[in-house]
C-alpha cells in the first residue's frame, strides 16, 4: 500500500477487516467466475463433503444461508449433477443432499483455484501469522 489512511482509521479493526473483505472478495468472484460456481455453491460442496449427507435445512443453519438460497443452490448443483438429493431413509419427507464424484472434482478445482487466490490476498504475512490471523477471526466468528 503506498499511502496509508488517517491512524484513526488504520487502527480501527473493523475498517482493516472491511478492506481486506473487499479484496478478497474480489479475488473470490474471479475464482468462481472463472469456474462458473458461486460462493453458496462453494459453500454447500464444502459442506456435503465435510459433514456427508444432510437435508437442506441442516446446510442453511450450519452455512448461516437463508433455506430458499440453499433449495436454489441445491437445485442448481444437482443440475450440474455435483449432488444428488434422495430420500432420508429415517424420514422419507426430506431429502438428503449428497457430494457426487463430479462434485468432488468440482469442489477440488474451486479449492485448488482459491488457494492461489488466497495465498495472493495474503502474500505479506508469514504462515505463522496467517494461522494466528485465521485463529483470532474464528474466535471472533465463533462467539
Amino acid at each position: 500500500m503506498t499511502e496509508r489512511p488517517p491512524q484513526r482509521l488504520w487502527d480501527t479493526p473493523s475498517r482493516l477487516r472491511t478492506q481486506i473483505a473487499a479484496g478478497g472478495g474480489r479475488l473470490s468472484r474471479e475464482v468462481f467466475d472463472s469456474v462458473g460456481a458461486g460462493r453458496y455453491h462453494c459453500a454447500i460442496l464444502c459442506a456435503v463433503e465435510e459433514f456427508g449427507p444432510c437435508c437442506q435445512a441442516e446446510l442453511g443453519r450450519r452455512l448461516r444461508m437463508d433455506r430458499k438460497d440453499v433449495a436454489q443452490r441445491v437445485v442448481e448443483l444437482e443440475d450440474e449433477r455435483c449432488v444428488q438429493r434422495r430420500a432420508d431413509p429415517a424420514d422419507p419427507r426430506r431429502n438428503l443432499v449428497r457430494l457426487t464424484a463430479g462434485g468432488r472434482e468440482r469442489l477440488d478445482l474451486i479449492q485448488a483455484r482459491l488457494a492461489v487466490a488466497q495465498n495472493e490476498l495474503m502474500a505479506p504475512p508469514t504462515p505463522q501469522e496467517r494461522a494466528g490471523l485465521v485463529a483470532a477471526l474464528q474466535k471472533i466468528l465463533d462467539r
